[in-house]
Order: C-alpha cells, then structure tokens, then sequence
C-alpha cells in the first residue's frame, strides 16, 4: 500500500513535470508527501507487528486509519494549489486524471471504513472544487459539476468493492461455538462474552440479561466500549491490553451501562485466548455485583454512624479477640487513645502494670466476667501506664459471634469516669481527715484504732495511744490571730509526722488535740520513749509564737491490752491522763 502512494507520487511527478511553469513548487510537493507517507508507513509497522499494548486496541487501529485517511487526502488535494491548475489546459487535464484515479484507487484501499473514505474524498476533490467553482477551465466550464458526479460516482463504487469483501459466511459465533457448548454457556451464572479486540462476536444469555436487552433471543453486536458507563471506564482499556498481551488474567471493577441507560457495577475478568495472536481475542467474565457493592456501602454507613453514636454516648470503643485481648481501640480525646493503644493485646484485667495497685481478688472478678461471656454494664476497670497519673473507666460490653455462632470476641464502649473518680476520692478524703493538716480526723483514727485492735488480738501483740494537747493555744489564737494559730498547728503536724514511725498513726482530734497510733509495740515502755521524742520535738521554739518561752504540751498515755480492749475505751483513758498532766501543769506526760 505504501509501495502504491509512493508510486502514485512519481508518476504524478513524471506526468506533471512537462506541463507546469514552475516545477520546483511540484517538486517541493513530492518530497513533503513522500516523507509523510514513510512516516505512516512507519507507524502502521508498529500497529502490525504489536510493538506496545496500544497497537493491539481496535479503537486506535479506526482512529489511524482515518487520521491516515485525511493526511493523504490533504496531501493530493494540496497537489492543485502548487502550480499545475494554473499551468494551462494540458497540465488541468492531467490533474483531473490523476486525482480521479487517487480516489478510486482510495475506494479500494478504505473499502472497510466509510468514514475514512468520506474524509479522503473530501481532503482530496474539496480544493480542486473549490478552484474549478473560482477559475472554471476554458475547456471545461462545467468542471465542479462533474466532480461533483464523479464523487457521487466514487462512494457507488467504495459500496460495491465493501459489499463484495463483506464475508457471506455464517456468523462468527455459530462457526465458534457449537450447540452443545452454547447450551453450556446460556446456563452459566455470569455473563460470558467473546471479543476480537474489542468487538462482540458472541455472548451468552446471562449477558443479554444483565444488559437488559428486551428479549433474550437478542444479541448484543458491536463494541463492548458500547456497554461501558462512561469515558472515564473506556481509559482502563489500556491497562486491560497491557495485561492480557502479557499473559495474564484482567480483573476490576467497572460500571456498565445497560439498554435502558441505567447503571450498574460489575466485578469482570478476562483473559486471552492467545496473547501473541492478532488481533487479540479474549474472553470476558462479568458478574452483576451492584446489591452487593449496596451492601458494603450500607454497612460503611452503618458503621460510620455507630461510631458517631459511640462518639457521643462515650468516650472511646474497643474490641477484644476471643481470648479477651484488646485488638481494636478508638478513643475520642487524645490522652485516652494514647494510653489504650499501649494496651493492646493485653486483657482489660492485666491493664496495671503495677502489682498490688489492682488487687488479685479484683483482677479475678473483671477476668470472671469475660469468660462469663455475657453482656455487661458499667465494669470499673482503672488503667495505668506508669507515665501518667491513673485513669478509671466504666466498661459495657456485649460479646461477639460470626454466622456460626462461634465466639469472636467482645465490643463495648469506655467512658472516662477519671474526674468523678477523682472527685469522690476528694470528697472521702475530706469526710475522714482534717481539711487544715491533712492529717487522719477522729473517724479515720477510730477506724485505724479499731483495725489495729483487732490485729493485736489475732496476733497477741501490744499498741499504745499517745493524747497530745497544746497548753497555750488559745493564748496564741487571741493574741497573734487565727493565721498564727493555723501556722502552728501544721508545724505541729509536720514534727509529728517526723517523729512516728512508718506504721504508726498521727492524727488530730479536734482543735488542738492530737493523737498517735503506735502499733506493733514491744514493751509498754516503748510508748514513753515516743512520748518523750514527741515532747521534746514540740518543745522547740515555734515560728510566729508569741515569747520566747516553749510551747507547752501535755501528753496522756494508754495500753492495750493492759489499759482498755476498745478504740473508744482506750481514747478516754488517753484523755483522762492528758487532763491529769494538764492539771499538773503542763510540758509533761501521764502514763499510769
């Protein structure tokens, strides 16, 4: 074909050398031609030899024909503008021979496109048209009219030599497919379509009804690009052809347009018959998944607004595996969510990382409830990192199971009762001990006392309470002001805190008055040797005190067993004692 134009180039060349003025504009002509012609020649070589994906898409092969069409044509129809239409009557003649003789040479060669033919014709005749309509030939007036008839002329043609080379034989897909194989087709469950390139040359029913086509005795000829939704699914032919010239199987999702204009997403596959075959055959696989593409929407959704109803009606959610192990944790607040991701894989039981913080007896309970595997509400669960200070969360959870019924695990939200927790622990703080010390008031004493009672009763030992009154504390009250008197009460409470031992117990009773716990004590004369240390510590000079005199103390001492076998017996006995070394004057101790 190539060999032809260039061909045709020289004997244009040849007839019209003699009969122009100027023959270095024909010669101009013929270079620019020949070299255009090469060039498609050149890219029609990649296109037949398959030298890129690209060169195997039917598409692209219809748009090289036609680009290739109106190159040619614009190049004969230019041969009239370079000089021979001007040249006189021979050189006319032998122009209108040598364009009529292109275009039906283009008949034959375009015989499988029309449209590439229709634009040939119309880059061929158009300027000498125009230039016959502009400067009839003396000896030929009616010159358009006649190119007119002889265009008419050459489509008569182009339709004859198409119909001839058009095939008589039975359809593809009956020669390819026989009746057995065909039932077996119309029976399967997805849609199964055989292509060359990409045209239709068979399917089976399952296609015709997933398109939507009106009866399915139907067939859906044509491109399979027909039934794609839109240009955006067109451009993943060329990924398709990549793959499927390498050998291997296509698969993707794509919506596809059915019959009646709706749209629907199918999961496809395809796979070539022979990658190295030309032009590529392939088969296609589609199934409707459009409920299903529904479905994971709908859960996507569901499972956005469970998470903003978890959002609101807690501060994070968590999951377990079916060994109770956190797998999955969404806090709401960062200082949460930093604090559970570091507890994931471990079990909610097991989230402190301090022993004894958490008891054993606790940690039993909340893993009881787990292995229960029941649902639950408002578990306390605290939850310590060792970086921050502890935060308290309520727990509600409901387990989890697949279709068999098998357990997979729980889900529940947390919320972060820190605050509250703390506020409680801050409003018991207040009930048992003094709001000005710190120290243990006279419930938690009683408490402690108690405690410590029956202690000494399992284990058969000693303790003692040591009463503590400051002499002269009105005086300073009424003198130097409530502010003075508060200073020295909690410096009294600090040389107190400083002289007891770990296991002992200071704590005030009331204004002025303070008592010690001494437990686990050898002998009675151990809880001189405190009170001495106590009297002694309290009788050093205090900051803001009026004078220079010490600061009084009178010191009540009482034993158990040997004095009293109850908290409230034993603090009486210290207070009557404490009265009696008041009575004798102060700064001293009684004991007996």
């Amino acid at each position: 074909m190539v060999a032809a134009g260039l061909l045709a180039c020289l004997i244009a060349l040849v007839a019209l050398w003699p009969t122009v003025d100027a023959p270095r504009p024909l010669i101009v002509w013929w270079a620019l031609v020949t070299a255009g012609q090469l060039g498609l020649a050149s890219i029609a070589h990649r296109v037949r030899t398959g030298s890129g994906p690209s060169a195997l898409d039917e598409d692209l092969g219809h748009y090289l024909l036609s680009f290739g069409a109106v190159v040619a044509g614009a190049a004969w129809g230019a041969l009239p503008l370079r000089g021979p239409y001007t040249s006189g009557t021979p050189a006319q003649l032998t122009l209108f021979l040598l364009l009529g003789g292109i275009t039906l040479g283009g008949a034959a060669i375009l015989s499988a496109s029309r449209s590439a033919f229709a634009v040939f014709v119309l880059a061929t005749l158009l300027p000498l048209f125009i230039l016959t309509v502009d400067l009839p030939p003396p000896n030929m007036p009616h010159a358009s009219t006649g190119l007119i008839l002889f265009g008419a002329f050459a489509f008569a043609v182009h339709d004859l030599i198409h119909a001839a080379h058009r095939p008589r034989s039975s359809p593809p897909a009956a020669a390819a497919v026989g009746g057995f194989e065909e039932k077996i087709l119309d029976g399967a469950g997805e849609a199964i379509v055989l292509c060359t390139g990409s045209r239709i040359i068979h399917h089976n029913r399952r296609f015709i009804e997933l398109v939507g086509e009106r009866s399915t005795h139907a067939r859906a000829e044509g491109r399979l690009a027909h039934w794609l939704a839109d240009s955006s699914e067109r451009r993943r032919a060329r990924t398709a052809l990549s793959a499927l010239c390498q050998g291997r199987v296509y698969r993707d999702v794509v919506r596809l347009r059915r019959r009646d204009g709706s749209i629907f997403t199918a999961e496809v596959s395809g796979r070539a018959l022979d990658p190295h075959a030309r032009p590529l055959r392939v088969v296609w696989v589609a199934t409707d998944i459009t409920e299903r593409v529904a479905g994971e929407v709908r859960r996507t959704m569901l499972g956005t607004q469970l998470q903003e109803l978890v959002s609101q009606s807690g501060d994070g959610y968590w999951q377990t595996d079916a060994l109770h192990r956190l797998v999955h944790v969404h806090a709401c607040h960062a200082p949460l969510d930093s604090i559970l991701d570091a507890r994931i894989g471990r079990p909610w039981w097991t989230q402190d990382p301090r022993p004894g913080v958490q008891s054993d007896a606790r940690q039993t309970e909340i893993r009881q409830i787990f292995e229960d595997r029941g649902a639950f509400r408002d578990l306390m669960v605290e939850v310590r990192d060792g970086y921050h200070p502890p935060r308290w969360l309520t727990l509600s959870g409901t387990p989890r199971q697949d279709e068999h019924g098998c357990f997979l695990g729980y889900h529940g939200i947390a919320v972060d009762v820190t605050e509250r927790v703390r506020g409680t622990e801050r409003i018991r703080h207040l009930a048992y001990h003094d709001a000005l010390t710190g120290l243990p008031n006279r419930r938690l004493l009683v408490d402690r006392l108690g405690q410590a009672i029956e202690r000494a009763q399992r284990y058969r030992e000693r303790l003692g309470v040591i009463l503590i009154d400051l002499d002269d504390f009105k005086r300073i009250n009424d003198l130097s002001g409530h502010s003075v008197g508060d200073r020295v009460l909690l410096d009294t409470a600090d040389r107190l805190r400083a002289c007891i031992r770990p296991c002992d117990t200071v704590a005030r009773l009331g204004s002025d008055e303070f008592v010690v716990l001494l437990s686990e004590l050898d002998q009675p004369s151990d809880a001189d040797q405190m009170a001495g240390t106590i009297l002694h510590a309290l009788g050093q000079p205090v900051a803001g005190r009026l004078g220079s005199a010490p600061l009084g103390t009178s010191i009540g001492i009482a034993l158990y067993p040997e004095d009293a076998q109850t908290a409230d017996s034993l603090l009486e006995v210290a207070d009557r004692r404490m009265y009696r070394a008041k009575r004798r004057g102060g700064q001293t101790i009684e004991h007996v």
